[in-house]
């Protein structure tokens, strides 16, 4: 864990907070995401339709059973967010597995200050309790998309944080603080930009210093290249040199100190902790060279790029650029993953793809995705919104491989009213298919806001699932589960 440690601080050091923007207010999904924050109700339904034909990646017996668990049934969902009194912040998720009209199992997950309570049909006589956090759900008046997917990040954090808790002697992870600075406001951003720069203009004119450069002759052209290439022990040592100075930075830590609980804090910002961090710099082992090596054309364009990033553990992350085609590939000992991709996301990706571990598969891809503006329309019920999208990939393998080609698409149909607070539809229709007659699956997601509804209140013997140990855990789920499957 201290390598770990060691190894997110100096990413840490290297890399901003840049977080997406907000998607315009015409966007029939933001309206959505703007009403559900504003005490509207979401609701969900979502059927699934497999064929009889079992797919190539499942048993029989499997698909059988994935058969008997889609036909004629459902599942349906409500969420709402209350903004009202003294209910402020409260929401309340429920889940109902559905046969026809039949409710077959119902499960709820509810929001109370700084709790989330868990409990219907699979809990049984129980109400499940975990930590919740608040702060971005009420920061501001309402929530975009951007904000909803920000308050499932830091949720996200601080939960594995609860449940993973570190024992006396234990290094504590990062990943609550990192979430937690990922989502700040555009004050704090701000001020870490400013934190960071000194950091980012060491690390260029570091590699700008060791940096190659050379000719390259092709027929009668010449042209130039630049090329890095740093072993393990020249990257330790510029990361011992950005430690140096983040722990004689005082405005850097009294800008993270806040983030952090007394248990981060004293583990990774005290300038004692300096010593430890050095020694397991100088002790780590990479797997191979950083290299960055360009290459330009007579024009001085960037006419190809290759790099490569080792990290600890054997894993080494491989990037080429030339023209319009990007490889990326993924090594670790016992696996390598690689895909290129050509074109852009606005017209159409294509390329190659290989995974190898104890087998190998192979073949290529196309991808090809649109979302139409959102148009308005007059009927005489009135005026309305809508907004179309599609996307397609088709996946063919090279010969010798024993899976079929395949496709997968999907249809998006959204509509809504032309005022802000009337009802919207969001629909997703999905559908993989083996070609030549093969399997098939379809899947259809139906979404809908409405008028607010009433929040059920939890009853039943409260269990904290952050005191229990993995184990317990793990058999709670388990009940849960066989409870669940009983009722099909």
């Amino acid at each position: 864990m201290k390598r770990i440690g060691a190894l997110l601080c100096a990413l840490w050091l290297l890399a901003g907070c840049a977080l997406a923007e907000d998607p315009a207010q015409t966007d029939i999904a933001a309206l959505m995401a703007r009403q559900v924050s504003s005490n509207c109700v979401l609701r969900g339904q979502l059927t699934a339709e497999l064929s009889e034909k079992t797919p190539f990646f499942a048993s029989d017996a499997l698909w059988e059973t994935l058969r008997s668990w889609a036909a004629d049934t459902a599942l349906e969902t409500t969420y709402i967010f209350s903004r009202a009194g003294q209910t402020l912040g409260n929401s309340q998720a429920s889940l109902y597995l559905k046969r026809g009209e039949e409710t077959l199992s119902t499960l709820r997950l509810s929001g109370r200050g700084e709790e989330w309570e868990i409990f219907g049909d699979p809990t049984g006589d129980q109400v499940w309790i975990l930590p919740r956090q608040t702060e971005l759900l009420l920061r501001d008046k309402y929530l975009t998309l951007p904000g909803w997917g920000q308050a499932l990040l830091r949720g996200m954090g601080a939960l594995e944080a609860s449940l993973n808790a570190p024992e006396e002697g234990q290094w504590p992870a990062l990943y609550r603080f990192l979430t937690a600075a990922a989502t700040q406001d555009d004050e704090w951003r701000h001020a870490f930009e400013i934190c960071l720069k000194p950091y980012t203009e060491q690390v260029s004119a570091w590699l700008q210093e060791r940096s190659r450069v050379y000719l390259v002759r092709g027929g009668d052209a010449l042209t130039t290249g630049s090329e890095v290439r740093l072993d393990g022990d020249a990257l330790a040592e510029e990361a011992l040199t950005l430690l140096n100075m983040f722990y004689n930075d005082r405005v850097m830590l009294s800008l993270l100190r806040p983030l952090m609980t007394k248990l981060e804090a004293e583990a990774y910002l005290e300038p004692g902790m300096q010593i430890l961090f050095e020694s397991v710099l100088r002790n780590m082992r990479l797997p191979g060279e950083f290299v960055l090596d360009r290459r330009y054309d007579a024009e001085g364009e960037l006419d190809r790029l290759e790099a490569a990033f080792p990290l600890p553990g054997g894993i080494i992350l491989h990037w080429s650029q030339a023209g319009s085609v990007n490889i990326l590939r993924l090594e670790t000992p016992g696996f390598a993953a690689e895909i290129s991709l050509t074109g852009s996301l606005e017209n159409g990706l294509s390329g190659a793809f290989s995974l190898k571990t104890d087998r190998t598969y192979s073949g290529k891809y196309q991808w090809t995705a649109s979302m139409q503006p959102v148009y308005e329309d007059e009927d005489e019920n009135g005026r309305s919104r809508r907004q179309n999208g599609d996307m397609s990939l088709i996946i063919q393998p090279d010969a010798g491989q024993d899976f079929p080609a395949m496709t997968l698409t999907a249809a998006l149909t959204a509509r809504s009213g032309l005022q802000t607070d009337q009802s919207a539809h969001w629909n997703l229709e999905l559908d993989w298919q083996e070609l030549g007659g093969g399997a098939y699956a379809h899947i259809a997601l139906k979404t809908r806001t409405g008028a607010p509804i009433q929040q059920v209140e939890a009853a039943g013997t409260r269990v904290d699932l952050t005191a229990l140990s993995p184990s317990e855990r793990r058999t709670l789920l388990e009940e849960a589960a066989e409870n669940l499957n009983g009722v099909h």
